[in-house]
């Protein structure tokens, strides 16, 4: 079956990736991906943040999911890897295909070639990384030419600013490096753009942004600002108390009653509703039309959004965002590996609450004091522990330099590595989703 038509965005893209947006003839596909593929890579994400401080997209790392342990991967084309990628970060929503409105850069390891790349496409806010490596091998080169001529947007990795090839540069839309020190000072950011590595802190992606860099692979887990110690906010307080009623199983009046006592939740809780994420046959209007179209399982999940984003002081968005894709991707693997929808439900706050003391400056416990979560969610947030743990240090390995989990989920789990790699996936396209909101 031929992949379809990728949905235009329902929602203004940042200035710094609208000129990615798509048309509404951009097709992604020409065949269906063998899923099994995915199962040969190892997969980590960073979020990439712009001069704004806001997230604008994703980077991915692809590995051969046995060359962590010294392994040969097996001879998966580059092609059918990158499809089955694209594939997994492709969602519906009423029936259309949707694919993530943020930047996506690709950055795969040693796969091997084939024909088929040659004619490999990809959506326009898709952007195909290479090493220098790559452009000293006559192979790779002339591939990298031909999927130029796809209208694949590229970047080129660079360790040093005596390595960069001048002659390449009009080639590439993106230069990927260490820091802006590794770029060539003659390089113009207003013809190619600058996408930096793992900085360590705010001082340095503060000078990287203010000498030209264009976005900023991963952020710093901590927030740039800390509040005085104190007890949760009203707004938090306010979604604590919603999560209580729920959990006793309170009628729809009393949430009510609380949401219009706090005008920002209720605004927040009426754009979930609208957006595209949920399925619905018109409009919301109403906290009552809300709360009955999430029902309350999943209006507990919706809260636990609510209170990552609400209350967040400048600079923390990218935590949101890094919460809300963990939470998402533990809900995910847990789903692949066949649990309970109440332990994937607890897994989903796990994640998404791990970020929650660097989101709104306080410390946790104080945070939690009140919430009446289960014990095995403290567990894990509060003393690092419990049977949520070591599933927490999964979603945080998803996110190291290289992917090197593969068999360590497969063991814990029970899952297969291509159903883990589309568990991030899926978490990914979740996030982005919601971007409209961080």
């Amino acid at each position: 079956m031929a992949w379809g038509v990728i949905a235009r965005p329902k929602r203004p893209l940042p200035d710094e990736v609208r000129v990615f947006e798509f048309t509404d003839r951009d097709l992604i596909r020409e065949a269906d991906p063998d899923p099994a593929v995915l199962g040969e890579a190892g997969i980590a994400w960073r979020v990439l943040v712009g001069r704004d401080r806001k997230p604008i997209g994703v980077r991915l790392t692809i590995a051969h999911a046995g060359s962590a342990q010294g392994e040969p991967g097996a001879q998966v084309t580059l092609s059918a890897l990158l499809d089955c990628v694209l594939a997994g970060l492709t969602t519906e929503v009423d029936e259309q295909p949707v694919f993530p409105h943020g930047l996506i850069v690709l950055s795969p390891g040693d796969f091997e070639l084939n024909e088929a790349m040659q004619g490999w496409r990809a959506p326009r806010n898709v952007l195909l990384e290479f090493g220098l490596d790559d452009l000293r091998d006559d192979r790779w080169l002339n591939m990298m030419f031909e999927v130029r001529k796809q209208g694949v947007r590229m970047a080129l990795r660079v360790d040093g600013p005596d390595a960069v090839p001048p002659e390449r540069l009009p080639y590439f839309q993106y230069l990927v490096a260490p820091s802006r020190q590794a770029v060539p000072q003659t390089v113009d950011p207003a013809n190619v753009s600058i996408l930096t590595l793992e900085a360590s802190d705010h001082a340095q992606i503060d000078a990287d942004f203010s000498s030209g860099v264009h976005a900023t692979s991963g952020w710093p887990l901590q927030a740039p600002n800390r509040r005085e110690p104190g007890g949760p906010t009203p707004t938090q307080t306010a979604v604590f108390e919603l999560i209580r009623l729920v959990q006793a199983d309170a009628g729809v009046s009393a949430l009510e009653r609380v949401f219009r006592g706090e005008p920002r939740l209720a605004y927040l809780l009426l754009t979930l509703a609208n957006s595209a994420a949920l399925r619905r046959s018109g409009p919301v209007s109403s906290i009552g039309h809300a709360i009955s179209l999430l029902g309350y399982q999943r209006l507990v999940k919706w809260l636990v959004l609510l209170l990552a984003i609400a209350d967040k002081d400048e600079g923390t968005a990218p935590l949101v965002y890094v919460a809300v894709a963990r939470g998402h991707l533990l809900e995910n693997l847990l789903a692949a590996a066949r649990r309970p929808r109440s332990e994937r439900d607890d897994a989903f706050i796990v994640g998404t609450f791990s970020l929650l003391d660097s989101i709104t400056g306080q410390r946790l416990a104080d945070l939690l004091r009140d919430a009446h979560l289960p014990a095995s969610i403290a567990e894990a947030l509060l003393a690092d522990s419990g049977p949520y743990v070591s599933l927490l240090q999964i979603a945080r390995e998803f996110e190291a330099p290289d992917p090197r989990l593969l068999p360590r989920i497969q063991a814990e789990l029970g899952i297969e590595p291509a159903e883990a790699n589309r568990a991030l996936l899926r978490a990914i396209a979740s996030a982005d989703s919601l971007q409209s909101l961080i």
